[in-house]
């Protein structure tokens, strides 16, 4: 019992039976069973309330509510926990370690504990002017959606003058988004096959990281029970990604291994997005070569059932920091290898389910951790943008409120197109967030009924109209929508920040074709080069 109990009780008693002032006086009372019984009970009323405010005895479970409740106090705790003694002056902005894990560790912890893993969420760019813009938007959204933990961008192969400007640009305007963002700088590991694999900075960054950011094999006892995030730097957060999916709306992935019986990140149980590449890893690659210096891996075991459904996964990554540092560790060995058999766009990836399934590390996979591809028939969370009423398919900002029935991330890799309404990333002009640039002039909310088909801005012949069913139209209407608002969302922020008085532009006119008439099809496509 703690010491204001004592005092309180003290008190009860000392105004009662046989203490204080009434020990004079016994001859006046009359104490009674009854009497006994009520201070008695208001005694063991007062201590549990006492056990309850001060930590000693737990609420009861709220159910959908008490995750966020958690999230909350771990996001209050995080911002308090600012420990500096793990700080890479020489190669970062921003850096700086969590609490240890030995202190608040809770082994088989579920949301009635206030136990809360620090999360490191990464991401992995070159410094290149449209990798800063998504950069920006990867952070403000983290930001917006209140993503618990650090954010950390590995930025490799800048040149000291790339490296110097984003220093100050995370300095200047990305610290006001949150003291826990931060850029972590790498050389550029593009080169170490003797090619030039852009991608081999995925995992030989992070490692760099985790190595001399984090310094984790000196730090293991703080760092190997945190959760380690890795998205790709097109991703939007739409709500915040921990650990913790027991109160989730999150589709899991069948496999014969059946779902896992705690949802949540744990040792040994790595979650990830699944990826349409089936089993690709395991099929397109010579694992005979990949594993020459491991004859006995359990990769060359792994029965077809796990290749395709617990290995054939991708960004969003989840694991633990002891998982995460393994597996990265292997991926760096194995992606070359890897990378000499299979040279197409996905190579890194094969890598890392490779190594996973190296270790013996099945993967939990989400079907809606993201949505990206609007044909996409399954392995992406679209059921859930189709159950949308049509009046909140547009909504923004406050979808906040209801982000529970939206997926974790729009992952923008694609392009998307509905009457002459259009949104791609690479037509985006990369000068997007200048002051003197103008916002993406936004559509109407009701285009997904307006249009059943779309004209490609650079579309050969120009002008061609491609008919598209109900269901891609609105999946189109809702990526077109979303896109373009926290474009302009975002950009708003960043020019209230960075501009002087009077030089922002916040006008919303910017269209991709020359004209929005479907009728009008002369001159071709509006191109982003020297046009603003």
């Amino acid at each position: 019992m703690t010491q204001p109990s004592r005092q309180v009780a003290g008190k009860i008693g000392g105004g009662g039976v046989g203490g204080g002032r009434g020990s004079h006086h016994r001859s006046k009372l009359k104490v009674t069973p009854e009497a006994i019984l009520l201070v008695t009970f208001i005694v063991w009323l007062l201590v549990c309330v006492q056990f309850y405010l001060f930590g000693e005895l737990q609420p009861p479970k709220q159910g959908k509510g008490h995750e966020k409740d958690t999230i909350d106090v771990a996001r209050a705790r995080n911002d308090d926990a600012r420990i500096s003694d793990t700080r890479n002056n020489d190669r970062s902005v921003g850096e700086s370690g969590g609490s240890s894990s030995a202190e608040s560790r809770s082994n088989g912890s579920s949301n009635n504990d206030i136990y809360f893993p620090e999360h490191y969420m990464t991401f992995s760019t070159a410094c290149s002017s449209s990798q800063n813009w998504e950069s920006f938007m990867l952070f403000y959204y983290a930001h917006k959606v209140g993503q618990p933990g650090k954010v950390v961008r590995i930025a490799s192969g800048c040149s000291q003058k790339e490296q110097d400007d984003l220093t100050k640009f995370h300095l200047e305007i990305i610290s006001k988004l949150s003291p826990n963002f931060s850029v972590h700088f790498t050389p550029d590991f593009a080169k170490v096959s003797g090619d030039n694999y852009k991608y081999y900075n995925k995992p030989f960054g992070l490692r760099h990281w985790m190595e001399h950011g984090l310094k984790f094999e000196t730090n293991k006892d703080k760092y190997e029970d945190a959760i380690v995030v890795v998205l790709d730097p097109d991703m939007i957060l739409l709500r915040p990604l921990t650990y913790d999916f027991t109160n989730s709306n999150v589709m899991i992935h069948a496999s014969k291994r059946g779902p896992p019986k705690v949802r949540m990140v744990t040792h040994g149980q790595p979650w990830a997005s699944l990826y349409g590449f089936n089993n690709g890893p395991f099929r397109s690659v010579d694992l005979k070569h990949v594993f020459a210096n491991h004859t006995d891996s359990p990769a060359l075991l792994v029965p077809k059932d796990e290749q395709v459904n617990n290995y054939a996964g991708g960004p969003p990554y989840m694991a633990t920091g002891r998982d995460m540092f393994a597996i990265v560790n292997v991926w760096c060995e194995l992606v070359p290898s890897v990378h000499h058999e299979y040279r197409a766009l996905l190579g890194e990836m094969y890598g890392w389910s490779l190594a996973a399934a190296h270790l013996g590390l099945p993967h939990t996979l989400s079907e809606s951790f993201m949505i990206s591809a609007t044909g996409m028939g399954s392995g992406e969370g679209w059921p859930l943008i189709d159950q949308l009423k049509d009046d909140e398919v547009c909504e923004f900002p406050t979808l906040k409120e209801k982000e529970e029935k939206l997926p974790y991330v729009i992952h923008y890799c694609q392009s998307y197109w509905l009457g002459k309404w259009f949104i791609g990333k690479y037509r985006l002009d990369k000068e997007f967030l200048s002051c003197e640039k103008p916002l993406l002039l936004e559509p109407p909310k009701d285009i997904g009924s307006k249009y059943d088909y779309y004209i490609k801005p650079g579309g050969k012949p120009y002008g061609e109209k491609k008919s598209i069913g109900p269901t891609t139209a609105k999946r189109e209407q809702f990526m077109i929508c979303q896109i373009i608002a926290r474009l302009n969302d975002a950009a708003t922020w960043y020019k209230d920040q960075a501009c002087e008085k009077g030089t922002a532009n916040y006008e919303k006119s910017w269209i991709f074709h020359h004209s929005l008439d479907p009728d009008n099809n002369d001159g071709g496509e509006k191109k982003t080069k020297n046009e603003w």
